[in-house]
């Protein structure tokens, strides 16, 4: 059995005939990365009904914690900055509950962009609103406006880390589409890789099996079949392990 891995839905505007038609999706390239390195991708719906969240949660083998939308900053204890961008509350309370499940139970997480600032939320971490309004204007661009399965800025990578393994480097190129980024660190992770500029690129857990997040968006490079697809293998095999386990648990209590 190939390992389940849930990915939460948003929100996305379609109209027909000047009827709105609003629906709940995905990006295909993170379910394509998935099947690609031997999932088997789920997408949940946004709710607030914590027993439908039970029911979700108890089919994972693994979470993606997926880009979108800005993270309203009242969870970290914020009011919102001038430069806050569009948000979503039903899925920021999806999200987070889904998150913090999965780090109450050791469950994999694998967090791509606002994935990796909705994960040091939910841990406890704050963020920057926007960089370059609350980070200081001397700071490169975290947004390219060309193709998106192109690098446009480099990273330096921490030796020891699940990054540093996947890429074998201690810099690489990636891409880039946020505006928001980690600003304190939540407890029990640690940094793993930053842009040029200090902006945090990269976490990882220090007290969990494998909880990882990236601020760039691996998918979308993910068939050069370099480092990028190789951090989804590793998630994959991360859930698959856990799948195992569960089995092995299930069957010691027949």
């Amino acid at each position: 059995m190939k390992p389940v891995i849930g990915l939460v839905s948003r929100r996305v505007s379609f109209t027909h005939q000047q009827r709105p038609y609003p629906r709940y999706g995905v990006a295909i390239s993170y379910s394509d990365a998935l099947i690609a390195a031997g999932a088997a991708p789920i997408i949940l719906p946004l709710t607030e009904d914590l027993g439908l969240l039970s029911t979700y949660y108890g089919m994972l083998d693994g979470l993606v914690l997926a880009g979108g939308q800005d993270i309203h900053p009242l969870h970290y204890g914020e009011e919102p900055h001038r430069s806050l961008d569009q948000v979503d509350p039903l899925r920021d309370i999806t999200e987070l509950d889904l998150c913090r499940r999965a780090l109450r139970d050791d469950l994999p997480i694998f967090g791509i962009c606002r994935g990796q600032q909705l994960l040091n939320v939910a841990a406890g971490g704050t963020l920057y609103q926007d960089i370059h309004s609350q980070a200081g204007e001397d700071r490169i661009r975290h947004f390219q406006d060309f193709t998106q399965e192109w690098p446009s800025h480099s990273i330096l990578v921490e030796e020891g880390s699940r990054l540093r393994a996947a890429t074998d480097s201690s810099k690489v190129l990636i891409n880039s589409y946020h505006h928001q980024a980690v600003k304190e660190l939540a407890q029990g992770f640690k940094v793993t890789a930053r842009a040029p500029d200090g902006i945090i690129e990269a976490i990882e857990s220090t007290t969990h099996s494998y909880v990882v997040a990236v601020q760039w968006h691996p998918e979308l490079m993910a068939e050069r079949r370099d480092f990028n697809f190789t951090l989804f293998q590793y998630f994959v095999e991360a859930a698959q392990a856990r799948q195992a386990a569960k089995a092995s648990a299930g069957n010691a209590l027949k």
